[in-house]
């Protein structure tokens, strides 16, 4: 993983770490050393989960192509009705990968968000290159037992 993507992601946490928190820090001050490491696990586990859904992942990249869109383009382009594009977008925003503006109903990827899809496609296409050099590779037939006593 590169330094930028670990950056971003960490950038993504600035918010609320616990759903009861309104932004106050209780919770994070609360924490142990040892919690904080488990907790930043947990958080960033979450995030994969959210981005690993192939239509998550479809919304992500839209938005990282865009400095901000209004959620008709988004709801155009992904092809979902507006209740489940709102429901999939807020689980985006609630991992750290994407923000929202509800007062002039526009959506966009943040740093921890396009850092990701950054990441993804880097590693899809390393695997794609590996993938194709396999298929060029000639494949040698294993010399078997029944082979040699033929000579």
């Amino acid at each position: 993983m590169n330094a930028g993507a670990v950056t971003a992601g960490a950038r993504g946490l600035e918010r609320p770490v616990h759903r009861g928190e309104a932004g106050t820090g209780e919770w994070l001050t609360s924490q142990k050393k040892g919690e904080l490491k488990s907790a930043a696990t947990d958080m960033t586990l979450r995030a994969l989960r959210a981005a690993a859904d192939p239509t998550n992942f479809a919304i992500l990249t839209f938005l990282s192509a865009q400095t901000s869109a209004p959620m008709a383009d988004l709801e155009k382009s992904i092809g979902l009705g507006r209740l489940a594009l709102n429901e999939r977008v807020n689980d985006l925003v609630q991992v750290g990968l994407a923000g929202r503006n509800i007062d002039t109903d526009q959506v966009q990827a943040t740093a921890a968000g396009s850092a990701l899809v950054g990441l993804i496609d880097s590693i899809g296409e390393a695997a794609a290159k590996k993938l194709a050099e396999q298929l060029q590779t000639p494949k040698v037939k294993p010399q078997t037992a029944d082979d040699e006593s033929s000579d």
